[in-house]
């Protein structure tokens, strides 16, 4: 078993799939799991502000009329590899040692889509499932996600495909194996507020309305803001300003405007809405041109703890021995989309160097991780057998 992990691991990371380019993941993903006996449907999104994007939706049918799914989603792209100095081993080799494997996607998350597509394959090596098997692989979840899971779940409803459960393979696991499973995220708001004054020369303020006086003083207060609030089962909600810029390059000129950058993360007890509502009171405070930009917007969301996600917490438990903490924490993911369609959890591999030089993941967590899948896949066997 860990041999065809690793191999299958090793293979998908040596794909150059930094985002929006595929460089042949999809393609692999699809050879293995026609294999399987999942029949598979290349779904090739564009826009006009966004380059297209190769995402897969794979199904493996059951054969009797129970009409259950359960689905597996992931991305295949990741983030750039930044200095290449820097790292121990190419990023795009999968580097096998003793204990780890190195590269872009070991733990975010090519680590993960391998332990479920094995685990998968293990299981259905042995038994017939009572319910349809599945799963969404993007090639845009850490871009703009516009042409991703997002089109992905838009193209389930029209095919009137039904997803009753789903497993995002995420590294949610902070230190080992089975610390984690997610079950909700924070929303998610990311605005600019353009403040517009009137340029000059420095010399003569008197004949300019510098925008960086009522800037900071906005700024001022939204640091200060006092989103305490609780929710139960989410962290309290916290806003933070990410960039000022005037575009300004004349030290003796005062600018006609400057932008301010921030993004919200909120729990249940807010929506958009009201927190639109709380900066727009701040700005309106202070005699300035102002407008604000919604740059992205998301709902929190929270997955009730119910028998799905209690079989899963028994698998965790079966294979690592932990019970796993149920999470909303952390940033938002592509479960913001799917649970539009379905109830979702996330879990995956250890995420201590996602995203960092010299990513890796140990071989030990990929070969637990995939036990866990199986164990699981097998225990929702179980529990459709129950309620058909």
């Amino acid at each position: 078993m860990e041999t065809k992990l690793i191999n299958f691991t090793r293979t998908l990371i040596e794909k150059k799939s930094v985002t929006p380019i595929d460089d042949g993941a999809i393609n692999l993903l699809k050879k293995k799991l026609s294999s399987l006996g999942f029949k598979n449907t290349e779904l090739l999104f564009e826009s006009k502000r966004h380059e297209k994007v190769l995402n897969l939706f794979s199904i493996l049918k059951c054969s009797n009329k129970n009409n259950r799914t359960l689905c597996f989603a992931g991305h295949t792209d990741v983030v750039p590899p930044g200095d290449l100095n820097s790292w121990k081993y190419d990023p795009f080799i999968g580097k096998v040692t003793k204990e780890k494997i190195y590269g872009r996607g070991a733990s975010d998350m090519k680590g993960a889509i391998s332990a479920w597509i094995n685990a998968c394959e293990n299981v259905l090596s042995k038994k017939q499932l009572c319910f349809s098997l599945a799963l969404m692989i993007t090639g845009d979840e850490e871009g703009v996600a516009e042409n991703g899971t997002k089109k992905i779940i838009s193209w389930i409803k029209k095919k009137k495909i039904k997803i009753n459960h789903c497993i995002v393979g995420e590294p949610t696991n902070p230190k080992n194996i089975g610390d984690m499973i997610k079950i909700g995220r924070r929303g998610s708001l990311s605005l600019k507020i353009k403040v517009i004054g009137k340029p000059g020369h420095v010399a003569y303020p008197h004949l300019a309305d510098n925008p960086m006086s009522y800037t900071s003083k906005i700024c001022s207060e939204l640091c200060n803001l006092n989103l305490s609030k609780k929710a139960k089962n989410f962290p309290i909600s916290n806003l933070e300003i990410t960039s000022i810029d005037t575009g300004n390059k004349a030290s003796n000129v005062i600018p006609l405007s400057s932008e301010i950058s921030l993004n919200i993360r909120f729990n249940s007890s807010y929506n958009t809405k009201q927190i639109l509502n709380i900066i727009k009171k701040i700005c309106d405070s202070y005699s300035c041109k102002y407008s604000i930009k919604i740059i992205s917007s998301n709902k929190p969301f929270y997955t009730n703890p119910d028998a799905f996600v209690k079989a899963f917490v028994k698998s965790v438990k079966n294979v690592t021995g932990k019970n796993p903490l149920l999470s909303t924490t952390g940033g938002t993911s592509d479960a913001r989309f799917i649970k539009d369609i379905c109830p979702v959890i996330e879990f995956g591999a250890v995420g201590k160097t996602m995203h960092q030089i010299n990513e890796n993941v140990l071989i030990k967590d990929l070969v637990s991780l995939q036990k866990i899948y199986e164990d699981f896949i097998l225990r929702y066997d179980d529990l459709i057998k129950k309620s058909i």
